[in-house]
């Protein structure tokens, strides 16, 4: 038989050498080690074939020793011996560790006896633990040592029943105690852990403070603790903790000892508090924006309508051909003021989305058809079912992916990828996965995603706010608003919008839309026959009747003003008993002053049921332009209104 490679693993110096005197004597090539640690060394430069193994040791005990050379493959099938002085005292642990042969420490004639009938056994290659302890005859149980074999138990239930993890460590760094809430942080099984030095286990990132901070003890400088802080973690697996490590002196030496305090839930909480607080941040900004957004739409339109309505006149009536080009110029800058007006009257709080069944695939489709027409963009859908039939606004969820196909094909320079994948998900169950607010119930989910440079994530809180943009301003390039109309439209279908960060580089937008359907009733009015040509115009602001009363004048119209809602309730009742009623009237819908609008609509009417009432607003979401018919009105003129539109009016009406 080849030569026996033994190990002799015991901290008392004597053991060690009456050991490896009767090895050798049987034949045996012998290695001692004072430790679990150092013993773990001795394995790692050459495996023994036989252990023998002490069990009360510092740095690594022999229970855990021989746990750990019975639960690593490679080391499995060693011949495993146990040495134990407190065999009589803690029966059941010497036998619990799986030793081929547990042999208890007495009188040395005996234990030379018992280690030369073990060696035989491993020749004989008689293996497994037959459940005796040799060595026992004339042993007489300490109380002393039974009292303290039950502190230290008492001492490793309370470590191993922490919350917090706990490791020790040798003046090396090498870990040589972890208990089992340490052993979860780390993620890696506690034979790996043990003996391993702690910069293997911790961060790339922390290694250098913990390096510096160990080579100031060996050289026996005064430190204090080395502390990860809440403020700045350490970044276990997907865990978050906080890291204590403590020097204690032992002698001429040192150990260390390390509290590891998981942090992950608590950071998830206040990162998903500072969501919150930021949702809510932004929400007020979109409210004080809806509160400005219908004033603002009204005033400027106002002006607006006095600008085209003259330009139009002007326009019109001009002979010659180069002003005529000017002032054509000067209606399609018009047309472009409207269009951001209209676009900024999305946040007003009367803006009602008209909701109607739409296939959501074929929108979709279309839209990027149509907006990547001149790219080199290609564009993929990916849904299991065929299509979506969702109850939204058509003109509003278009505008939400002519704004991201925008971005997109300005993100990515007119080259690239975009692909959207649409699927149904449960609204609670989302929320956990992407730890954002997400509406409740059933969902439809679009993920819409480019192959661009993605946004930084130090943007990723403010895409959202209003005027916030990474692009140049201006009228052609980037205004703020594009995201921020995208999350007012999803907020006024009852879902919510969200950016997430992309590993691999791109921009990932994903949209949630309810999956239920909404009963949307469309109301018809009949139009009152032609009857005559006299128009009145309520508006409490000359400079919009000026040029509206021209343009109907221009069409042959007889057209009177009113400056308030009283005044027009009571001319309207006068002309109408004297046999001059009026055949159509403009209401301004945001008049300062006198009862409200609907209620100056159902006066006329209940004086004049076949009164032809015209709403007049710069708000085109507001639930009466959207409306008019439930409200009395037999049509909605939207400022600022073009000539050709006075020319419909007339014609429609009168």
């Amino acid at each position: 038989m080849d030569e026996i490679h033994a190990l002799v693993v015991d901290n008392s110096p004597v053991i060690r050498k009456i050991l490896s005197y009767i090895l050798e004597a049987e034949g045996c090539r012998v290695e001692t080690a004072g430790n679990g640690l150092e013993a773990l060394d001795c394995i790692g430069r050459q495996r023994p074939d036989i252990i023998f193994i002490d069990l009360i040791m510092p740095k690594i005990d022999g229970e855990k020793l021989g746990y750990i050379v019975r639960n690593t493959p490679e080391l499995e099938d060693i011949f495993l011996v146990i040495l134990s002085g407190v065999a009589l005292e803690d029966y059941e642990i010497t036998l619990r560790i799986g030793a081929d042969v547990c042999i208890a420490k007495g009188p040395m004639v005996t234990m030379k006896e018992h280690v030369v009938a073990a060696l035989d056994r491993f020749r004989r290659n008689q293996r497994g633990q037959t459940g005796v302890i040799h060595g026992l005859e004339g042993l007489h149980a300490r109380e002393v040592t039974s009292e303290l074999l039950v502190s230290k138990k008492h001492r490793e239930v309370i470590l191993q029943r922490m919350a917090e993890g706990v490791i020790e460590l040798d003046n090396k760094g090498r870990v040589v105690m972890v208990n089992e809430a340490a052993v979860g942080l780390f993620g890696l099984p506690e034979v790996k852990i043990l003996s391993s030095p702690l910069v293997q286990l911790l961060p790339a990132q922390a290694n250098e403070r913990f390096i510096t901070w160990l080579d100031r003890l060996e050289r026996g400088d005064a430190c204090g603790p080395l502390f990860f802080s809440y403020d700045d973690p350490l970044q276990l697996g997907t865990q978050q903790v906080t890291l204590n490590l403590v020097s204690v002196a032992e002698g001429s030496t040192f150990f260390v000892i390390g509290i590891l305090q998981n942090v992950t839930r608590r950071k998830v909480l206040e990162q998903r508090q500072r969501r919150l607080e930021g949702e809510l941040q932004r929400i007020r900004k979109l409210e004080a924006m809806s509160l400005m957004a219908g004033g603002i739409s009204h005033d400027f339109n106002n002006l607006l309508t006095i600008i085209r309505g003259n330009v139009e006149m002007a326009r019109y009536v001009c002979q010659q051909e180069n002003i005529g080009q000017m002032l054509e110029e000067a209606n399609k800058a018009i047309s472009l003021a409207t269009q951001l007006i209209h676009q900024f009257s999305t946040f007003s709080n009367n803006y009602v989305p008209q909701k109607s069944q739409v296939y959501l695939l074929a929108l979709i489709a279309e839209v990027l058809d149509q907006e990547l027409a001149h790219t080199d963009i290609c564009f993929e859908l990916h849904c299991k079912e065929n299509d979506f039939i969702v109850n939204v606004d058509p003109h509003l969820v278009q505008q939400v992916f002519v704004n991201l196909a925008s971005n997109a094909v300005d993100a990515m320079a007119g080259v690239g990828r975009i692909d959207v994948h649409v699927d149904r998900v449960n609204g609670n169950e989302e929320s956990v996965r992407i730890g954002q607010l997400v509406p409740k119930g059933e969902l439809i989910r679009l993920v819409f995603t480019d192959s661009g440079p993605g946004i930084p994530l130090k943007s990723l809180d403010q895409v959202f706010d209003p005027y916030f943009s990474t692009k140049q301003k201006g009228a052609q390039k980037g205004m703020g608003l594009g995201l921020t109309i995208v999350h007012a439209i999803a907020k006024k279908h009852g879902g919510s919008v969200h950016i997430l960060p992309v590993r691999e580089g791109g921009c990932r937008v994903v949209l949630y839309f309810p999956l239920h359907e909404i009963a949307d009733a469309e109301h018809r009015l009949a139009h009152r026959q032609k009857q005559g040509r006299r128009v009145l115009i309520i508006d409490d602001e000359a400079i919009v009747r000026i040029p509206t009363k021209k343009m109907f004048e221009h069409f042959g119209c007889l057209v009177t003003e009113a400056l308030n809602v009283e005044e027009a309730v009571t001319l309207y009742r006068s002309e109408l008993e004297a046999g001059r009623p009026f055949d159509l009237v403009l209401l301004d819908l945001h008049m300062p002053r006198g009862v409200g609008k609907a209620d100056v609509a159902g006066e006329i009417l209940t004086v004049d049921p076949k009164a032809a009432l015209v709403a007049v607003s710069g708000d085109r979401n507001s639930m009466v332009m959207r409306r008019y018919g439930d409200y009395g009105f037999v049509f909605a003129m939207e400022k600022p209104f073009t000539i050709e539109t006075i020319e419909e009016v007339v014609n429609r009406f009168l």
